[in-house]
């Protein structure tokens, strides 16, 4: 793991924890360091890789919003973080806190999750009008009456996806910056690439990169309904490569560049994965594939694999 290079004598160790956040008990896996000496600790990464297992399975157990759906329902309405508070009724930088990742109160959640429905919102601006000027509100009451609709919630984040909501805009990125830096790549090997960043991320931040849910196909872990999924990407395009021999294959070339929305802590995993498989041809890569866990366990009913696997990744 990266920021964490041990000394002599020291050693990464896991093991099952149980900890209680907010009066109740979870169980999850610490990742940590111990010395010869048997001292343990952890490093800032470490903590949030453990502290986030624990705050998605509140989310889940209690239906709250995970910070990406929350950023979601803001962009819908093409407001900022802190109009969002203030019209919701938090603190000033409260909404910005969730969105990076604070768990919100139940009924906090209650209320954004009430905010994706257009007319309730609308409801929430009229009772949040008089902390505005009369130009402010009629602004942000065209802005909404504008929007499309309701947001409308994506399937729900899971263990098999990351505790991310799927976002082709993120994929596309993660697709692009990969192709930047080792080249064209052939979907054979960049199925196993993607996999290896998300789980590479989610081992050490807790949650993964794209939302992308991943079944262990006999070549390896591969993106469900890939196909459909690389079709749809923006700046990305499928192509059609026949070798000599007569056999073809399907590469992926990137021929524009979209925005990026990815943050430090994607990035730097996406290049450690690049790092690690560069040299690696698509027989490789599925071959060192067959030797994880989550492949191993799910290959045989080809099932989706879990994230929580990527704690017993060979690589990170």
């Amino acid at each position: 793991m990266e920021n964490s290079k041990l000394l002599p004598g020291e050693k990464y160790f896991q093991e099952v924890r149980t900890i209680t956040f907010r009066k109740e008990e979870y169980s999850y896996i610490h990742t940590g360091i111990i010395d010869e000496d048997g001292e343990m600790w952890t490093t800032t990464e470490m903590d949030e890789a453990n502290i986030f297992q624990v705050y998605n399975q509140y989310r889940i157990k209690h239906g709250i919003p995970f910070p990406d759906e929350i950023s979601r329902i803001r962009e819908h309405y093409g407001l900022s973080a802190a109009k969002m508070a203030q019209i919701l009724g938090f603190g000033i930088n409260q909404y910005r806190m969730y969105e990076d990742g604070e768990v919100p109160s139940v009924s906090n959640a209650r209320t954004i999750i009430a905010a994706r429905e257009k007319n309730i919102f609308i409801s929430f601006v009229e009772a949040s009008k008089s902390e505005m000027s009369v130009q402010e509100y009629m602004r942000i009451k065209k802005k909404i009456e504008a929007s499309d609709g309701d947001c409308k919630q994506i399937a729900l984040p899971s263990e098999y996806t990351g505790f991310r909501s799927l976002s082709p805009d993120k994929v596309a990125n993660v697709v692009q910056l990969i192709i930047s830096t080792i080249g064209s790549t052939f979907v054979t090997k960049m199925n196993k690439l993607l996999f290896y960043a998300d789980f590479i991320h989610y081992k050490r931040h807790g949650y993964g990169i794209t939302g992308i849910t991943y079944r262990a196909l006999p070549f390896g872990p591969v993106p469900e309904h890939w196909g459909v999924l690389y079709s749809s990407l923006p700046g990305i395009d499928m192509e059609e490569f026949v070798y000599p021999s007569g056999q073809s294959g399907i590469k992926l070339e990137a021929f524009e560049k979209t925005g990026n929305i990815l943050n430090d802590s994607e990035i730097r995993s996406i290049e450690r994965v690049c790092a690690l498989f560069s040299k690696m041809s698509a027989g490789e890569i599925s071959k060192t594939s067959h030797l994880e866990k989550g492949w191993i366990m799910n290959k045989d009913n080809r099932s989706e694999i879990s994230y929580q696997d990527a704690f017993a990744l060979n690589y990170d």
